[in-house]
């Protein structure tokens, strides 16, 4: 007992100690450990979230403050439902949340590394072997990382070592129950841990098995029986929440993503990388690989597998996880058939520790043959990132510390092999070392001067801040309004494309943007049916990219946007400035430090926003809308219902399409080109930049950036002859593959993107009119490598600069580095609007999803719209099937649509978390037709009697109403929450009884 206590007591000192030195730099920088990216954007606004429920509202249910409205538990169960440490977020003053995030993470962080120590302890090895494998565990590169860019992302660290204490607990002949309950755990933490943590525990039951099958007392089949137990246990247990979050994902936008990515192999690019991601931290990672181990860990690995036969299971776990980040597939299945992510990764955290312990065990029984292996593994290893960077060592200073603590870490087991050092002279040398490493790959993510990561930290009280004053006050004008009402941010409110924040969400204006990882695919279906160019699998509406119609059918009635995009930007018809006193309100700008827009906000209101529920009189069929391109679909919408299958007494609506396709000619824009030799020495002239509003100013003297001699071209003048040609050529073609319309956007021959302008041919059809660009049949070139190289020799020819031997390696290299993924952004700007679309690139984890086809909305103005411009960048071309310019009018035909519509909503209309009531009127069959996200969970009555409820307008909640006057109840309960009571309350029933029997037997057995 007692020195079980001292190794905790000697854990707890180190960490307390390393915790400071390591998370101390955020005292210097100033920083918080809120990641401006993800951290801003989801983990910080779901904890304030969180802690209101906690407070008051349950954690159960609606709320329609997640995007359009969404299962409470199913949203968040990815986040804080399954993290214990979560839960104790509610014990701190509400202004001190971002102190209580941060706190959370070193908890957890110190748990994992008491997980570990627990597991290693019951295999008894020598307290030092466990005191620096535990700490090398505790602040691996993975959780070094993950603390400040995804904090949950520790709780497998932490339930990973209990599950394998639980399988040998089991395996030593003892009780099933402590594997259970872990079980439990990991199972109620998240639906993504659960899944790779059980495959990694079953890994390890079978090596495990393996290794110890000589020894056991235990017949195999009473063995299998206790694990069965334990897992059914810990399934029933965790029923509460795992059930209702497993149908909430299989009913996800998640569900249909492409194997892998379509990957077969990774990038060269990967492989090159790979090397140098074993030890070092801070640098840029693909696919999520991090691994960052200590030296001292690294020396662990290869004695191991020097000594195979000796630890034949523990190294075919390394030998599956070698082949697990060569081959995507591997990660794909690892992920649930989804994208090729290395996070599954943080499993070799655990075999890469028992690794260490095995040799901090035998430290004093090294033998020349093993002392031998290491330096030739270390200086292997270093040869290896050498030749994969290009064969010399561009890395960033701080891999060179990492690389010299790891000839160190081997330097001091050299020297005490050598000198038969004691235990605690290894003690004393060792354990400064792996401290020090340690801290040093802490550095690489939290020193500015090191790592990158750091520069995408918040300031200490920003996020805070940021939360409160994101709209600079204006949600007022949502939050003291009456009745139910959406709203949303114009696009570029912040200055992106694409915002992707959830802060809308605690300000109480029902934001129709939310960005989960979890979303519900009715959500999705219904955006991607209406070609919604800004649909994400973890966004499915954003902003609605601002359509007209498509804000109006969701129920936003206000649009929060800057005070200096009216006139500027295209904003959706009929939104107008809310007004007082007969002047535009305007809410004073509240700056926050890097993140604000610098400008008030307006709030724009809408007469035209239909009411949460409302009666169509027609129905729409699948054969009519499926007909209609995205444009034409959403207007369809507001003359009828769609709903599938006959719908008694309601008749089909008659859609006639106002939307006009607008003629244009395309032009290849020439005059960033180099196609002619005036043009090279023009572009000479001017600090080697053609465009005049692009030149340098004008000085006395070129000779300091452009020497003289540089401008006479009769240097070199076969080769820019044959350059220019070939750019005249490309113009030509362009030109030629766009003359019946839009095919084509390329690049020249310096791999720079050449515009096209679509001049509009009749500019008074635009006028008063919403306008759209519809792209089908879309297909990306990259570059490739060769592609990238010719580039850079064109570039340094038209500047008169040598390619010198040693600029054709390095721009090898950087092409070798680089390989294009397949991103690429398309902008599209008029004189009253510019907006674009992104293609996220293959490695993308979260949101890849190959575009062919895209409606982007121009935006609506009363001015015509003459010249239309195309620029893209990222690939080498892009080629279409078709481009149409669509108009769509909107007038006075258009607002007595909507006003009817509205009219038709239900009467007394209330709106709680899980309830909506109303009174429905009509003297004819109608559809109840809402904007409420369709779910299993939702039930309605009409007048008493309860009616079944159908999917209308592809993803929303409705239903077939008779003629009359009626009361309507729409009714919440989350899918699967009472099968998962009852599943929990059996588990806890089994438990209990498991548990009294076991303790009663032994007393027996005792007595």
């Amino acid at each position: 007992m007692k020195r079980t206590r001292g190794i905790y007591l000697a854990y707890t000192g180190c960490f307390l100690l390393l915790g400071l030195v390591v998370y101390g730099i955020f005292l210097l920088t100033g920083k918080s450990f809120i990641w401006e990216g993800d951290g801003l954007a989801q983990h910080y606004p779901v904890l304030v979230k969180f802690y209101t429920w906690l407070h008051h509202g349950g954690l159960t249910g609606w709320s329609w403050d997640l995007g359009l409205g969404a299962d409470k538990l199913t949203t968040f169960s990815y986040y804080v439902l399954g993290d214990p440490f979560s839960y104790l977020i509610g014990l701190f003053p509400r202004h001190q949340l971002e102190m209580g995030y941060n706190l959370l993470i070193l908890l957890r962080l110190y748990a994992s590394g008491l997980a570990f120590l627990f597991f290693a302890h019951q295999r008894s090895f020598r307290p030092l072997s466990e005191l620096l494998a535990t700490l090398a565990y505790t602040f691996t590169g993975y959780s070094l990382y993950v603390s400040i860019r995804h904090p949950f992302f520790l709780l497998p660290m932490i339930l990973f070592p209990l599950l394998a204490y639980g399988i040998d607990h089991v395996y030593r002949g003892r009780s099933w129950l402590p594997l259970a309950v872990v079980t439990g755990l990991a199972l109620i933490s998240n639906f993504y841990f659960a899944y790779i943590l059980a495959i990694g525990s079953l890994v390890y039951a079978l090596l495990r098995y393996g290794s110890l099958r000589q020894r056991l007392t235990v017949p195999l089949g009473r063995l299998v029986r206790r694990l069965i137990s334990a897992g059914l246990v810990g399934f029933l247990l965790a029923g509460v929440l795992f059930i209702p979050s497993l149908l909430g994902v299989l009913s996800s936008t998640r569900a249909g993503g492409q194997f892998a990515n379509g990957y077969g192999l990774f990038p060269v690019s990967y492989y090159l990388r790979l090397p140098n991601a074993l030890l070092t931290t801070g640098n840029p990672m693909r696919f999520w690989v991090n691994v960052g181990m200590a030296g001292l860990s690294f020396l662990g690995v290869v004695y191991v597998l020097r000594h195979f036969r000796r630890y034949w299971w523990l190294n075919v776990s390394f030998v599956l996880l070698g082949v697990g980040t060569l081959l995507p597939a591997i990660p794909a299945l690892m992920n649930g058939g989804t994208t090729p992510s290395q996070r599954w990764l943080l499993l070799a955290a655990l075999p890469v520790g028992l690794a260490g312990l095995h040799f901090v065990d035998h430290l004093t029984t090294l033998t020349r043959g093993d002392l031998r292996t290491l330096v030739v593994s270390v200086i292997g290893l270093l040869v290896v990132v050498w030749a994969a960077n290009g064969f010399v060592y561009s890395n960033h200073p701080h891999d060179f510390t990492i690389y010299g603590l790891l000839l160190l870490t081997l330097g001091a087991v050299l020297w005490g092999t050598w000198g038969h050092w004691t235990l605690r002279q290894w003690g004393r040398v060792l354990l400064p070392l792996l401290s020090i490493n340690l801290v040093v790959n802490g550095y690489g993510y939290f020193n500015p001067n090191a790592g990158g990561a750091s520069q995408q930290l918040l300031p200490r009280g920003v996020a805070s801040r940021y939360q409160r004053d994101v709209l600079d006050g204006a949600e007022v004008a949502v939050t003291r309004s009456n009745g139910f009402s959406r709203s949303a941010t114009s696009k570029y409110y912040n200055y992106t494309n694409e915002a992707k924040t959830n802060l809308g969400m605690n300000l109480g204006v029902h934001d129709i943007m939310s960005y989960f990882s979890v979303q519900n695919a009715a959500v999705g279906d219904f955006s991607q049916a209406l070609d919604n160019a800004q649909f994400k699998m973890n966004k499915p509406i954003n902003q609605a990219d601002s359509r007209t119609t498509l804000n109006n059918l969701l129920g936003v009635k206000t649009i929060f946007a800057r005070s200096n995009q009216r006139g500027l930007q295209a904003l959706p018809a009929g939104y107008r400035p809310a007004k007082r006193h007969g002047k535009v309100v305007k809410f004073r700008d509240r700056p926050v430090h890097g993140l604000g827009n610098n400008y008030a906000t307006t709030v724009l209101e809408s007469k035209n926003a239909l009411p949460l529920a409302y009666l169509q009189t027609h129905r729409l069929t699948s054969n009519q809308f499926n007909r209609l391109n995205g444009v034409d679909r959403e207007q369809a919408l507001t003359t009828g219902a769609l709903i599938d299958g006959r719908v008694a007494g309601v008749p089909q609506a008659t859609y006639r399409s106002r939307a006009r396709q607008i003629g244009y000619t395309a032009k290849t824009d020439d005059r960033s080109v180099l196609d002619s030799l005036k043009k090279v020495v023009t572009f000479r002239q001017q600090g080697n930049q053609l465009l005049p509003d692009e030149a340098l100013p004008q000085r006395p003297s070129l000779r300091k950036h452009n020497p003289d001699r540089s401008v006479n071209i009769r240097t070199d003048h076969a080769r820019l002859r044959r350059l220019t040609r070939a750019n005249r050529q490309t113009l030509r073609r362009n030109q030629t593959q766009n003359q019946n319309g839009l095919r084509q956007l390329t690049s020249d021959n310096q791999n720079h993107p050449i515009a096209v302008d679509l001049h509009v041919k009749t500019p008074k059809q635009t006028r008063k009119t919403e306008l759209y660009l519809e792209l089908t049949g879309i297909q990306a070139q990259g570059f490739s490598v060769a592609d990238k190289y010719r580039g850079s020799q064109t570039t340094q020819t038209f500047k008169n600069q040598a390619f010198t031997g040693i600029a054709r390696l390095n721009r090898l290299r950087n092409a070798l580095w680089n390989v294009n993924d397949g991103a690429y952004t398309m902008t599209v700007g008029s004189k009253q609007n510019v907006t674009s679309f992104s293609q996220l690139g293959q490695s993308n984890l979260s949101d890849y999803q190959s575009k062919h086809r895209v409606l982007l909305n121009l935006g609506y103005t009363t001015k015509p719209r003459r010249t239309i411009r195309l620029t893209f960048k990222g690939v080498k071309q892009l080629s279409f099937k078709s481009a149409k310019l669509i108009a769509v009018p909107f007038g006075q035909s258009y607002t007595r649509r909507m006003t009817q519509l509205k009219r038709q909503g239900l009467q007394q209309l209330r709106v709680t978390d899980n309830h909506v009531n109303g009174i429905a009127a009509s003297p004819r069959a109608s559809i109840l037709t809402t904007s409420i996200p369709y779910s299993r969970g939702w039930q309605l009555t009409v007048d008493g009697q309860a009616t079944p409820l159908k999917k209308v307008n592809v993803g929303f909640v409705g239903a077939r109403l008779a003629p009359g006057r009626h009361h309507i109840k729409l009714t919440y309960r989350t899918p699967g929450l009472r099968l998962g009571d009852w599943l929990t309350g059996l588990g806890l029933v089994i438990l209990a009884g498991t548990g009294g029997w076991t303790w009663f037997w032994r007393r027996q057995s005792e007595n």
